[in-house]
């Protein structure tokens, strides 16, 4: 795929949010559209926070993105209903699904230049905040996460021009390839990502970490807490 689609451009701020289970916290996850060009530097779109610096952010992951195929996929395949930016990305694409998506591809857009950073990790507040339950299990088991972006050049994003493919060293390791290695534990295919250069740091210890444990199976947050 020579290039994509931006759908929808969203940007947050810092709310206070209350679950049905009770659970108080703040999130930058509710986000709102932007309907013209906004500015992006190393660290993401101007004006959107990031609340949970420790999982969220950074120069690994700048601005996340994910599909309007997957809503579609969740709503045949399931019969849920989403709405807009209902996993809190940043970037909503029209045209494509993860296994489009290589890693370390680069896309430009305008004088904005990102690559492809790793997948998207998703987090118990994917369930909490849309009060569906299950969902982010449901995500993860169907390899459906979107991913994320480091910015290579600073720019600004155009919602009516399309990121422009400019880039792929790796045509082989797509987002559903890599979450699908590290979902089953897949040695061979995890050693190949980790060859990767392109690869987040994080993710690459958290693979790493998959090779090490693979016996020992550590629950997420969002499987202890039932999201």
């Amino acid at each position: 795929m020579k290039s994509l689609s931006i759908e929808n451009i969203f940007a947050g701020k810092i709310k206070d949010i209350k679950d049905t289970k009770g659970k108080k916290y703040q999130s930058s996850y509710k986000k709102e559209p932007i309907t013209e060009e906004v500015f992006v530097t190393f660290l993401g779109l101007k004006n959107d926070t990031q609340t949970d610096k420790g999982h969220h952010g950074g120069f690994d992951k700048a601005i996340c993105v994910y599909s309007k195929k997957n809503y579609a996929y969740f709503k045949k395949t399931y019969n849920i209903d989403l709405p807009l930016c209902a996993f809190g990305e940043n970037i909503t694409l029209s045209n494509t699904d993860d296994k489009d998506i290589c890693l370390g591809d680069q896309y430009s857009n305008g004088s904005l230049i990102v690559e492809v950073s790793q997948p998207r990790q998703p987090c118990w507040k994917i369930s909490s905040i849309l009060n569906i339950k299950k969902l982010t299990s449901l995500v993860v088991k169907e390899a459906k996460t979107g991913f994320y972006f480091r910015v290579i050049k600073e720019g600004y994003l155009y919602q009516d021009k399309p990121l422009e493919l400019i880039l792929r060293p790796h045509k082989d390791i797509n987002i559903e390839f890599i979450n699908q290695a590290h979902l089953t534990r897949n040695e061979k295919d995890i050693e190949c990502i980790l060859e990767c250069k392109v690869l987040a740091g994080a993710f690459r210890i958290f693979l790493e970490k998959k090779i090490k444990n693979k016996k020992n199976i550590v629950l997420e947050k969002w499987q202890e807490e039932g999201y």
